[in-house]
C-alpha cells in the first residue's frame, strides 16, 4: 500500500529524522555535517527515546581504549555464535564490528561527548568461561563520561528523558564502582544538572545539533509516509501539536528511529505471543514498523526482543500511577523462581537478553505454555527481614508499606510453604516439593537441577553462583514477568541503513536505525550497551549516506 502522494508542503527539508535517541541524533548529525538540511521530530514530550533512560554505554568491540588486545575475528565470531544464523543479514556484523569504532571516534571528535572504559562489565557470556569463541573477560563496552547538560542547553535539558531504572542519572557507572561521587558532589551534580548515563549521551548529540541549526521538535507524532509516482519515499505527515497535520518534504530521505514496539499490544501479542513488561517510554508503540509496512518494507526479527526481568515496586508509582517496574531478574541466594505449577524453570543468573524467553517455552507432554507468566520468586526470612535488593544499584525495595498498607495481591507473605502455595494458586503439593528438593542439594551449597557449575561469576544479575536455602517462616512471593528494554525486530537494511522493500530491492529515500530496524547483531546481546552501539553506529552510516545523495526535486 502506498503512502500519501500528497506532494504540498508545509515545508521542505534535506533530511527528517523521526526519533530522537541516540541512532536518531546521529544520523541527523552525520546528514548536517555533510551539508543537508535536517529536522527531527519527537513524538513525546521528551528527548533522548529509549537512549536517555538507559545506561547509554555501547558495545564497541575494537575501540581506542581496548584495539590493542582486541581483534575484528574474534569479535565477528563472537557475534555469530550468539546470533547462531538467525540473525536477518549475517554481512551486517561485520559492517557493525568494522563501523562501531569509527563512528565512536566521530562522536568524540565532533561533539562533547567522551567515554571511558566501563569498569567491570566484561563481555556478558564471561560468566561461562570460554564456552563461546571471540569472548572476552575485559569491557569492550564504554560508559559516557558526566555531561554539563545545563550549562551547555539551558532550559533544552530539562526536555532530555529520565528513568527511574540505573539511578543515579548524574553519576557515570565507572564512578560509581570506583565509589568517587558522594552525597555533597551528587547534590551539587543535581542542582547545576549534569547527566551521565543515558542522558549523557544525549545531550551533547542535542547540544551538537543545536549548535548547528537542527531543530528537535517534540510532541510532534509520525503518522505516514508521503511518496512520490516512483514509489520512493520524499516525505513525512506530522501531527502539529494543535489539531492538524504538516506535510514535511525530504528531499534526500527519511530516518525512522522512533523505536520499538515494546507499547503495542496487538503488535506484542501478534509477534511476541505472549506478554512483556517494557522498561522503555511510553511512546514505543511501533509507528514506524506502521509507517514502513505500509510502503512495501521487508521485515525481520520481529519475534524476538531486548529482554529483562521485571518485579514491580510495591510501594513507589510511575509516571503513569502504577507501580513502578524495576529491573529485577529473581532475588539471588535464598530464592527461587517457579511457573504456576509451583515448578522450576529459570535462575536469574547469566546474562539479562536470556531471562525472559523462557516464558515462551511450550511443553508437549502438557501440552501448553508451561512458564506463561507471571512466574513467582519464591523467597525466605531473611529477604523480608533485609527488603528485596534489586539488581541494579540504587534499588532497594522494603515489602512494608510506608504507612503499614497491606501488600498488593501479587505480593504474599506466609507462615507455611503450603499456605504460600494457596495465596499463589500453586497446588501445596507441588510448591512443597519444589522447595523441599531445593533446599536439600541448596544445604551443601549445590543446585543440580538448575545451576551451572562451569558459571564462573556473576556480573549483571543477583548471585546465582553461591546457593543457599529457602528458609522461613516466614516465606514469601512476589510476582516475577517477563520484561523488555525493547523490542530488536523491524524493517530489514542493508549497511547504509535503507530500508529493504518487498517488491523492490530498496525502498528509495526510507532509511530505519535502532529498534525500528531488524537488529544487526541478531537476537543477541554480547556485552553492555550492544543494542545503543549498534543503533548509533547505524545511525553513523545513515546519515553518511545521506548527506551524499542527489536530492529529489520537490518544488
Amino acid at each position: 500500500m502506498p503512502g500519501s502522494q500528497d506532494q504540498q508542503w508545509d515545508e521542505i527539508f534535506d533530511v527528517v529524522v523521526v526519533g530522537s535517541g541516540g541512532g536518531a541524533l546521529t544520523s541527523a548529525l552525520l546528514a548536517r555535517d555533510g551539508g543537508a538540511s535536517v529536522v527531527v521530530v519527537e513524538k513525546d514530550q521528551y528527548i533522548g527515546g529509549t537512549t536517555a533512560v538507559s545506561g547509554g554505554d555501547m558495545w564497541i568491540p575494537n575501540n581506542r581504549h581496548i584495539a590493542d588486545k582486541d581483534s575484528r575475528e574474534d569479535a565477528i565470531a563472537y557475534v555469530r555464535r550468539l546470533s547462531d544464523g538467525r540473525e536477518a543479514d549475517p554481512s551486517l556484523v561485520e559492517v557493525y564490528v568494522d563501523t562501531a569504532p569509527v563512528a565512536l571516534d566521530y562522536l568524540e571528535t565532533h561533539t562533547g561527548y567522551a567515554c571511558e572504559p566501563h569498569l567491570t562489565l566484561d563481555d556478558y557470556y564471561s560468566v561461562i568461561g570460554d564456552r563461546i569463541p571471540g569472548v572476552r573477560h575485559f569491557p569492550r563496552s564504554v560508559s559516557v563520561k558526566p555531561y554539563p547538560a545545563a550549562a551547555e542547553l539551558g532550559e533544552l535539558a530539562e526536555l532530555i528523558n529520565r528513568g527511574p531504572w540505573v539511578p543515579p542519572a548524574e553519576v557515570s557507572f565507572p564512578e560509581m564502582r570506583r565509589g568517587e561521587v558522594g552525597p555533597e558532589e551528587l547534590d551539587r551534580r543535581r542542582r547545576e544538572g549534569w547527566r551521565a548515563k543515558g542522558g549523557g549521551l544525549i545531550a551533547p548529540l542535542l547540544k551538537a545539533l543545536v549548535d548547528r541549526g537542527v531543530e528537535v521538535r517534540t510532541r510532534t507524532p509520525a503518522l505516514q509516509l508521503v511518496t512520490n509516482d516512483d514509489s520512493a519515499v520524499v516525505g513525512v505527515v506530522v501531527a502539529d501539536g494543535d489539531g492538524g497535520r504538516r506535510r514535511i518534504g525530504a528531499r534526500r530521505g527519511v530516518v525512522l528511529a522512533c523505536g520499538g514496539f515494546e507499547w503495542n499490544p496487538e503488535m506484542v501479542r501478534t509477534f511476541i505471543g505472549y506478554e512483556v513488561k517494557p522498561m522503555t517510554p511510553w511512546s514505543n508503540t511501533g509507528d514506524g514498523h506502521l509507517m514502513a509496512m505500509e510502503v512495501g518494507a521487508r521485515l525481520g526479527s520481529m519475534t524476538t526482543f531486548f529482554s529483562y526481568g521485571v518485579v514491580y515496586d510495591p510501594w513507589e508509582k510511575g509516571r503513569d500511577g502504577h507501580p513502578l517496574p524495576q529491573m529485577i531478574m529473581g532475588l539471588g541466594a535464598g530464592s527461587i523462581i517457579v511457573n504456576q505449577s509451583g515448578r522450576r524453570f529459570m535462575h536469574g543468573g547469566y546474562t539479562y537478553n536470556d531471562f525472559s524467553h523462557p516464558f515462551g517455552f511450550y511443553d508437549q507432554r502438557l501440552p501448553g505454555f508451561a512458564n506463561k507468566p507471571p512466574a513467582w520468586v519464591v523467597f525466605g526470612a531473611q529477604h523480608l527481614a533485609e527488603g528485596v535488593m534489586g539488581a541494579k544499584p540504587g534499588i532497594e525495595m522494603s515489602l512494608t508499606g510506608p504507612e503499614g498498607q497491606p501488600a498488593p495481591d501479587w505480593l504474599a507473605v506466609a507462615d507455611s510453604i503450603g499456605e504460600l502455595a494457596g495465596k499463589l494458586g500453586i497446588e501445596p503439593s507441588a510448591l512443597r516439593e519444589t522447595v523441599d528438593r531445593y533446599n536439600e542439594y541448596a544445604e551443601k551449597g549445590e543446585d543440580p537441577d538448575w545451576a551451572d557449575p562451569l558459571q564462573t561469576h556473576v556480573l549483571t544479575g543477583p548471585d546465582t553462583v553461591n546457593v543457599k536455602p529457602v528458609i522461613g517462616p516466614p516465606y514469601g512471593a512476589i510476582q516475577q514477568w517477563p520484561g523488555t528494554l525493547g523490542t530488536n525486530g523491524g524493517c530489514r537494511i542493508d549497511a547504509d541503513a535503507r530500508v529493504l522493500g518487498n517488491r523492490v530491492p530498496v525502498i528509495d529515500g526510507l532509511y530505519a536505525v535502532g529498534n525500528t530496524s531488524a537488529a544487526v547483531l541478531g537476537a543477541t546481546y554480547p556485552g553492555g550497551g550492544a543494542c545503543i552501539g549498534s543503533s548509533v553506529t547505524m545511525g553513523y552510516r545513515a546519515g553518511r549516506h545521506l548527506a551524499g545523495r542527489e536530492p529529489h526535486d520537490l518544488g
